[in-house]
């Protein structure tokens, strides 16, 4: 072997190092915050046991955590597996929640852009907004299902009016957040403002579209089960949370199933998205948001 060879012989094992190294790290950060996440989840089924404990609730009130578990093992009155009625009911909340959040993404990443771009449209449209968002959903999931009917178009809409105000926000932040020496250097090549959006605009703003994205993904599963919970719904979680409500005295396990599932359901729709990020930007989806 050559003395040339010798030599560089360290560098490209530096090099193997410095590629190999962002993704070992990445790995242990995951299994770290998974291993962080299924402690707090002991640690909140060790609460819950302490307050029962504590202030002596009955079962009928607050079931104890592992018979709450097991009555997923039971089956309904049609006998079917408790478990697998909950899924299908989740599969409908899920597809009605993803339509919603496809949407709502479109329209807010085109309104933030719009603010972003022009004053004049965001003074006009950003009160406008935030006045819409500050009424309760619940309010107007009623209205909207005696014009719309219980059917998809009605949890489309609602998950859509959810969902739209954090992706709004956080593309018209993050497009805002741009340096103005990064413009003026694309204008010094005469790059026009589609091109300026393209190159420099959306890939900057991007970390924060994925915070609002993360976001707007818990919100398209709130806005999926107000949605099915006015009496006409056929199918959904929202329809279970009703029907376990109704017989929570003689049952009230089933309602702490139903909960568990929607919460599964939000974390799968939020790390989704966290998953799109991890491969859209690389090492900036790690919190490095501008």
């Amino acid at each position: 072997m050559s003395k040339t060879d010798l030599g560089s012989s360290p560098v490209l094992s530096e090099e193997s190092e410095d590629i190999s190294n962002p993704i070992g790290e990445r790995l242990r950060a995951g299994i770290r915050q998974i291993l962080v996440a299924i402690f707090l989840l002991v640690i909140a089924a060790a609460l819950w046991e302490l307050a029962k404990f504590v202030t002596g609730t009955g079962d009928r009130t607050m079931p104890h955590v592992w018979d709450i578990l097991a009555f997923l093992g039971s089956t309904t009155s049609q006998n079917e597996n408790y478990t697998w009625f909950l899924v299908k009911n989740a599969w409908s909340t899920a597809k009605a929640s993803l339509v919603g959040l496809l949407v709502g993404t479109v329209f807010g990443l085109t309104t933030g852009i719009s603010i972003a771009r022009s004053k004049f449209v965001g003074n006009g449209l950003m009160p406008l907004i935030v006045a819409a968002q500050a009424v309760p959903i619940v309010a107007i999931a009623p209205a909207l299902v005696l014009w719309l009917g219980t059917g998809g178009v009605t949890k489309t809409v609602i998950t859509t009016y959810l969902t739209f105000f954090p992706v709004t926000v956080a593309t018209a932040r993050g497009i805002q957040s741009v340096p103005q020496e990064s413009h003026e250097l694309l204008q010094t090549y005469g790059a026009s403002k589609r091109t300026s959006l393209r190159l420099l605009e959306i890939p900057f703003a991007s970390p924060l579209i994925f915070v609002g994205l993360e976001t707007a993904a818990a919100f398209s599963v709130v806005g999926a089960i107000v949605a099915e919970l006015p009496f006409g719904s056929k199918e959904g979680l929202g329809v279970v949370i009703l029907t376990s409500w109704q017989f929570y005295i003689t049952e009230p396990r089933a309602l702490y199933c139903v909960a568990l599932t929607s919460c599964v359901l939000g974390a799968i729709f939020v790390l989704s998205v966290r998953l799109v990020a991890y491969f859209a930007l690389g090492p900036r989806s790690q919190g490095e948001v501008l």
